[in-house]
């Protein structure tokens, strides 16, 4: 499976595969949990992918100390 890209911009995690069109945005919600910001959502993907983007943003806002509803594993 490709490798998964990355960003962060202010409140956003930008969760892309690399070498596809396949990418996520997910938000920080004002009551602090982690969503999908449907908006900026380009290509979902299949449930594979999205599985795989929504752990690596979870573990990217818990990382950066976003959230405090979501359980972070160390």
């Amino acid at each position: 499976m490709r490798e998964l890209e990355l960003h962060v911009e202010s409140r956003q995690i930008i969760v892309k595969m690399m070498d596809t069109r396949l990418s996520i945005t997910y938000r920080l919600s004002p009551n602090g949990e982690l969503e999908e910001n449907k908006f900026w959502t380009m290509d979902g993907g299949d449930a594979e992918f999205r599985q795989r983007a929504w752990q690596a943003a979870r573990s990217k806002a818990c990382q950066l100390g976003w959230t405090h509803s979501l359980k972070c594993v160390a």
